[in-house]
């Protein structure tokens, strides 16, 4: 710190550290930037079978491939909640393309960052 005393030097950091202490610091989940939010379940087709999925729900839109037992997750940054969701199932029949749209209520479940759904298409 040239051109400063030590004294005056000493005075910057601490009141620097000072003025950082007083800041509040918010909790964990009270803030709306980074709080992500995993969508996860099962998803079944009424005719044929579900081969992938898009959800768009919260101003946000993400795509997940089904695995075994109709099971996917899908992760969302940083929703808008509560609000609704609209699925778009991809189920194959016979062979042939077709896609579905089912909906359901995107919101924050009261307990951890995962909601579980179950969706028929």
């Amino acid at each position: 710190m040239r051109g400063l005393s030590r004294f005056r030097a000493l005075v910057l950091i601490a009141g620097t550290g000072a003025s950082l202490a007083i800041i509040p610091l918010a909790p964990a989940g009270a803030g709306t930037i980074n709080n992500p939010l995993t969508v996860a379940g099962t998803v079944k087709c009424k005719f044929g079978s579900a081969e992938s999925l898009k959800i768009t729900g919260g101003g946000e839109s993400h795509g997940a491939s089904v695995g075994t037992g109709g099971r996917f997750s899908v992760v969302f940054g940083n929703p808008q909640l509560p609000g609704p969701a609209t699925a778009e199932v991809r189920c194959d029949v016979a062979g042939t393309r077709t896609f579905r749209s089912t909906t359901f209520p995107l919101y924050r479940p009261t307990v951890g960052q995962t909601l579980v759904v179950s969706l028929v298409a």
